[in-house]
């Protein structure tokens, strides 16, 4: 296995597939993925280029924050997320279902 394929596995954990990516995915070629929070736009967009071999075209990245939380007198809050949102070509496609 190349350390492109390898970065790949490591940067994208997952596709979010809901019903709204569903519609951006089939009108505007946007894909979105789960990443890990140290991840840049750069590593993303190497990753999706090598795993799914298309052309990016941009990345655009959402970090959530994880809700406050309490525990009887602890506080703290729950797990960070971060969502990487890849346009890609108007020719290629990324095939999910």
């Amino acid at each position: 296995m190349s350390q492109q394929e390898n970065r790949a596995e490591h940067v994208l954990k997952g596709v979010m597939l809901t019903e709204k990516t569903a519609f951006m995915a089939e009108s505007r070629n946007v894909y979105a993925f789960d990443v890990p929070l140290d991840a840049n736009k750069t590593q993303i967009r190497l990753a999706v280029e090598a795993a799914f071999e298309v052309r990016v075209v941009s990345v655009n990245t959402i970090t959530r924050l994880g809700r406050p939380k309490r525990h009887r007198a602890h506080f703290g809050h729950g797990q960070s997320k971060k969502r990487a949102l890849v346009k890609l070509h108007a020719e290629d496609r990324i095939s999910l279902y």
